[in-house]
């Protein structure tokens, strides 16, 4: 099962570059969302055969990062007729995703979400991939405990219970669309990235909010941050090898 995917990467692109090759075999279609100056997230798109969509949308209204604006305007690019899935710029999926989403046997009604292993800094990540990006290292089991990673939390509070949050959200097209016209539309009335994703997944009912326990992803972190660090536009630092010192002129 190869769903379409859609992504927000607005000062994102140096994690979209170490996910692109990664994810982008799992699509059938990949849009990623980005403003018109973000130069590098386009050419990031452009190398790696991924539909980049620049809007002005995420200050709309004033918004600080209106990013339900953005995933709204990617999922209008979508056909929408089979599974869609909502994915973060920084998640990296799994060599063998179709393959567990197969085996899980997905119901159309449902809303999925998964678990995400936290990986923070890039030596950390160079160390994860070296090891092989499989949700089942062995036939059998799913291995939660992981070197360099750290399992993230579940969002479940006391009134709704669980809700698959924005890094991952997969539900098929029949359910946002109904004859042509939208049944559930992603939230944009927040000027943040805050909230919206939990409102979008409210939109299902507890007993179709489905979590995949087989199934896996890679949240790739820059540095140790508070929560909310980059829910009004990126404020940690860039992902990837430190810069490579200058070598000294050398006359001999």
């Amino acid at each position: 099962m190869q769903p379409e995917a859609v992504t927000v990467c607005v000062g994102y692109a140096d994690f979209l570059r170490e996910v692109a090759a990664l994810n982008r075999p799992h699509f059938v279609r990949w849009v990623v969302v980005t403003t018109p100056e973000d130069e590098e997230t386009r050419a990031v798109c452009r190398a790696s055969s991924i539909d980049c969509v620049t809007t002005r949308d995420f200050a709309r209204n004033g918004a600080d990062f209106g990013k339900g604006f953005g995933i709204e305007r990617g999922l209008s690019h979508l056909q929408g007729r089979g599974w869609v899935l909502h994915l973060d710029a920084d998640i990296a999926l799994p060599a063998d995703f179709q393959q567990v989403v197969e085996d899980a046997h997905l119901d159309a009604a449902h809303l999925y979400g998964v678990d995400r292993l936290n990986v923070t800094g890039y030596d950390a990540w160079k160390r994860v991939k070296a090891r092989g990006l499989w949700c089942r290292p062995s036939a059998w089991a799913v291995e939660l405990d992981r070197p360099d990673c750290k399992l993230g939390a579940r969002v479940a509070n006391t009134r709704h219970g669980w809700t698959p949050i924005g890094f991952f959200q997969l539900w098929h097209g029949s359910e946002s669309n109904w004859r042509e016209f939208p049944a559930k539309r992603y939230p944009d009335h927040h000027g943040t990235a805050a909230r919206t994703d939990v409102q979008m997944a409210l939109q299902w009912d507890r007993r179709q909010r489905t979590l995949i326990p087989e199934l896996l992803v890679w949240h790739l972190e820059s540095e140790a941050a508070a929560m909310g660090a980059n829910w009004k536009g990126r404020k940690t630092a860039r992902f990837g090898p430190p810069p490579t010192a200058a070598r000294p002129l050398s006359y001999s």
